[in-house]
């Protein structure tokens, strides 16, 4: 295991900024990218529903899709182990991402993950203050469980005789 400080140097901030569009599916797919970012997680064309700029071109399924994936790989898989609530660390941003090197204090982070069964490397540790996980998987998440729940209703409400 690794622990983590601001002040030590084994911290090397990897974070970029993020021009997410105001689109669930777009802030769900930036959550996903953010988890793939960290860990290695690189099955079976993810990175399709990473791409968070794209979008728009995801057919309806494929939307659905990225919502499973997001409740699959929810943050509670991540908290404490990959994803940290930190003000301090986040400082002037919602999200930050750094590389976890030779540290010693303040937050532990785990080297591996299990996930899907299978063991994942943790590559990086993202910081985040409560606003980040409300903006990019707390209300996307409702509101997307919202619109394909509705959606599951309509379609088992029609009838068709014949």
């Amino acid at each position: 295991m690794a622990y983590l400080q601001a002040t030590e140097l084994g911290l090397k901030d990897t974070t970029a900024v993020a021009n997410v569009p105001e689109n669930d599916t777009a802030k769900c797919m930036y959550y996903l990218n953010c988890v793939c970012y960290c860990i290695e997680y690189n099955d079976n064309d993810i990175q399709r529903y990473c791409d968070y700029k794209n979008y728009h071109r995801l057919t309806a399924d494929e939307q659905r899709l990225v919502f499973v994936l997001c409740a699959t790989l929810s943050p509670d898989n991540f908290d404490q182990k990959v994803f940290f609530q930190s003000d301090e660390l986040s400082g002037s941003m919602s999200g930050r991402f750094y590389e976890v090197t030779q540290v010693r204090n303040r937050v532990l982070a785990v080297e591996s993950i299990i996930i899907a069964g299978r063991t994942r490397q943790v590559k990086r540790i993202m910081t985040y203050k409560e606003i980040w996980m409300k903006n990019y998987y707390i209300d996307p998440m409702l509101r997307l469980a919202q619109r394909f729940g509705s959606q599951r209703r309509t379609s088992t409400r029609s009838c068709i005789i014949s």
